[in-house]
């Protein structure tokens, strides 16, 4: 039952009645997507202690 429609739950810590609504992840997305933005990793820097086999 609960799987399936919007509920109500109490949240105990705040004392406030919260809306469930466990079908809102299966709507499909109608946002903009933005494509990923393919940056280059930055070499090695022999003065980066952050950089593997540098020490600090």
């Amino acid at each position: 039952m609960f799987l399936q429609n919007p509920h109500r739950r109490y949240n105990a810590l705040s004392g406030d009645w919260v809306l469930v609504s466990p079908q809102r992840a299966q709507r499909p997305w109608q946002g903009r997507q933005e494509p990923v933005p393919s940056a280059a990793l930055a070499g090695y820097a022999s003065d980066c202690y952050l950089c593997p086999g540098n020490q600090r």
